[in-house]
């Protein structure tokens, strides 16, 4: 390594290189310029702090009448299923009245951060916000950005997605819904026999690209020019994954972050498809594991989907007594005891938010802490007045203050986009607005936030 002038902070990516090993040096006081001690080591300057962005979406709305505040302002008296946030209320704001024009029903995941019609025969694909927000921001972490949900894969091709994000050739990408899997992809150290697997894999992917590539380039000299165009379509989305190849294989010898192990107990309960789940601690345990990634610098843009429309997922908290599905709350017909328990499943949802934001607010970077330099955004497609309206949308954006979020408490924003909050994020992160951005479903910031 070569000798660093006395006044100069390390890197936070140094290494060092000998007898053919790479080792990642332990944060060290030389690593930043506020760091004063060993109480302080992990301080980070200023200027060094990233800006993080993460959106989720609670399939099927909630019970409007009791998350929505009544008084806006500052100081407004929280609702039944705000209250546990009310160590937190400083840190967030409530934003009621936004809108989404292609939303409403069961199917709103397709266009919670891509503003486009959801599921409907014909409309054109494209890219969700969080994909654009990785472009700008993803270059210099391992993962450009994390895309997690309740349920892995895709679902693309069923009444609801397991993803939010898509990329900008308006494909889906791959949601990962189990906390020990995502832990070990981001933190277990690599292996020689696991990088070579990897390397193989790597040569097998590029000579698959490579034998479509050029199958696709004899079969264009017999197509029309409308076949043509679709055909560059897919050759581009070929010379993407590529892309994304090169970049993934540039970490691939880079050693992963260092982090204390987690305990993830059985298997059993944290794959939502095995049946079997504890919904409450694998979501704390997905929270624990994502905080992680933002905290090691791992990745800076993550979309999840902890419910699902319709088919919500997570069992909607019948272990702590529940009788109902979600999905069947939300068609609750007055009946008093449905809303009840629409109520109080609710107000257990909003207890995991909390839980998040107060993992976000432990960790200390600076002078501030973590959730201060994250925009965490919560939503959802469903209104909370009418649960599968597309109107007075639940939406709430925490976090931020340490990126020049100014919260209000509970702003009414009526009639205003969704996409607008979006627009915000990127005004806060600092990352040139996309064009057109959310397919015009966006015409300006929350400026009551800035």
């Amino acid at each position: 390594m070569k000798k660093r002038p006395a006044s100069a902070p390390l890197s936070r990516r140094t290494f060092l290189r000998g007898a053919g090993i790479t080792l990642s040096l332990p944060w060290l006081e030389a690593m930043s310029v506020t760091a004063r001690g060993a109480s302080t080591a992990g301080s980070i300057a200023a200027g060094e702090i990233p800006k993080r962005a993460v959106f989720t979406m609670w399939g099927l709305g909630l019970n409007g009448r009791d998350f929505t505040p009544k008084e806006t302002g500052a100081d407004y008296p929280l609702s039944p299923i705000l209250k546990p946030l009310e160590t937190h209320r400083r840190d967030f704001s409530v934003i009621s009245g936004l809108k989404l024009t292609h939303s409403g029903g069961h199917g709103g995941d397709r266009t919670f951060l891509t503003g486009t019609n959801t599921h409907e025969a014909g409309c054109k694909l494209r890219v969700s916000c969080d994909q654009e927000l990785a472009e700008a921001l993803g270059k210099v972490t391992r993962h450009p950005s994390l895309v997690l949900g309740i349920k892995r894969g895709t679902g693309f091709g069923n009444p609801q997605d397991n993803t939010l994000s898509w990329t900008k050739n308006g494909t889906p990408i791959p949601a990962e819904n189990r906390p020990h899997v995502l832990f070990d992809q981001l933190f277990r150290p690599d292996t020689p026999e696991s990088l070579a697997e990897r390397e193989s894999e790597f040569a097998r992917r590029s000579s698959v690209l490579d034998s479509v590539r050029d199958e696709a380039k004899t079969l264009e000299a017999s197509l029309g020019k409308f076949d043509r165009e679709k055909l560059d379509e897919y050759l581009t989305g070929i010379r993407d994954l590529e892309k994304k190849m090169q970049e993934e294989k540039s970490w691939l010898h880079q050693p992963k972050p260092q982090v204390p192990a987690i305990d993830f107990g059985t298997e059993q309960g944290l794959d939502p498809e095995k049946g079997g789940l504890d919904y409450r601690r694998y979501q704390r345990l997905m929270f624990d594991v994502i905080t992680l990634a933002l905290q090691t610098d791992s990745t800076r843009v993550i979309s999840y989907q902890p419910r699902m429309d319709n088919s919500d997922g997570t069992g909607a908290y019948k272990a702590l007594g529940n009788p109902y599905g979600y999905h069947e709350m939300t068609h609750h017909g007055e009946d008093p005891d449905k809303l009840k328990w629409f109520t109080q499943s609710d107000i257990y949802y909003m207890e995991e938010w909390a839980y998040f934001l107060g993992r976000l607010k432990s960790v200390n970077e600076g002078q501030s802490t973590l959730l201060d330099h994250c925009l965490v955004a919560y939503g959802s497609t469903g209104g909370s007045i009418n649960a599968h309206d597309n109107h007075h949308l639940p939406v709430m954006l925490a976090g931020g203050r340490g990126l020049g979020v100014t919260h209000q408490g509970h702003i009414l924003s009526d009639g205003d986009r969704l996409g607008n909050l979006w627009q915000t994020v990127f005004h806060v992160m600092g990352v040139p607005l996309p064009e057109p951005f959310q397919g015009g479903e966006a015409d300006g910031t929350v400026k009551a936030l800035l």
